[in-house]
């Protein structure tokens, strides 16, 4: 019986890999924002349940991971009291790995993370702008000058480094954003879908058109915000909410997106083990970032 852990390596073992981990302990972007400290445990949180659970057959799928080779680079050091250093820091090395290794999994981690993981996709393929998804309950496209959980895909936008007809807003609730936010969208042709559409016609359908209009950039990127799902299944994270997602939905859109060629980029960010229940938020984590897993090894 082979599990997933004995696939994970140390990427200093694995300098070529298919897929490389790394974590993002990071939670002042959300405390900025009023939102509740402690998603800078998520890394090891999700590592855990990673390595207890997860086994290398996918029955559903009929896929077997046990050709992948996966690097873990470890968590960012993202200790200093600048919070510009700690994203500058998020670039650089997320850059390096990057151009390293053809696909990066993020384990955050505050949202704001995004702003800089995605910018160091933008200069490991060649400083052009990129396409990309946000699985989540919130637009995050605020226009303030603070990097936090609430503006990583505002400033990704208005600094040119995601294309507005390439990038799409997934699950997003219907009185948690605000028109400003929406009507920014719109301007730029990025795409909205509901969560109330999501819902009613599945997540495939909506996933798949958002795949392909990201893909038509040289790289791409997945951001799962893991509040984006109902607080049933997902209590730990640092705003949630009653409606979203379902475990399902997840798994879908996780498996997608690793099928996806061009989304070298996928996070699973917003977790905050303080407040889980037995792991259980943790897990969801750890079995959407094994859809993902599961998808690059059916390609």
């Amino acid at each position: 019986m082979i599990f997933l852990r004995d696939l994970i390596r140390p990427a200093a073992e694995l300098p070529e890999a298919d897929v490389c981990l790394v974590g993002l302990p990071l939670d002042f972007g959300t405390v900025l924002e009023g939102g509740r400290a402690g998603a800078a445990h998520a890394p090891d949180a999700i590592r855990r349940e990673l390595r207890r659970y997860h086994k290398t057959y996918n029955l559903e799928q009929d896929v077997s991971l046990e050709h992948l080779r996966i690097a873990d680079a470890g968590n960012l050091d993202l200790r200093q009291p600048d919070h510009r250093s700690n994203h500058d820091h998020i670039r650089e090395r997320l850059g390096q790995l990057l151009r390293q290794y053809p696909r990066v999994v993020v384990l955050g981690g505050s949202h704001d993370g995004t702003y800089s993981t995605v910018r160091g996709l933008f200069d490991a393929s060649g400083r052009q702008a990129v396409g990309g998804i946000n699985l989540d309950a919130h637009a995050d496209v605020k226009d303030k000058p603070e990097i936090s959980s609430g503006t990583p895909f505002g400033k990704l936008l208005r600094e040119g480094f995601v294309e507005g007809t390439g990038f799409t807003e997934i699950g997003l609730h219907s009185n948690l954003n605000t028109k400003e936010d929406i009507d920014f969208l719109h301007g730029l042709d990025a795409h909205i879908v509901p969560l109330a559409h999501v819902q009613k016609d599945g997540v495939e359908l909506y996933l798949a058109r958002a795949l392909s209009r990201a893909a038509k950039h040289k790289a791409a990127f997945v951001s799962f915000d893991i509040d984006g799902c109902a607080e049933a299944f997902a209590p730990a994270v640092s705003a949630p909410s009653a409606d979203g997602f379902t475990p399902r939905q997840a798994v879908e859109a996780a498996w997608l997106a690793g099928k996806t060629e061009a989304v070298r980029l996928f996070e699973v960010v917003e977790l905050n083990p303080v407040f889980d229940r037995d792991n259980q938020t943790a897990r969801l984590a750890a079995t959407v970032i094994t859809a993902y897993l599961t998808g690059v090894a059916a390609r």
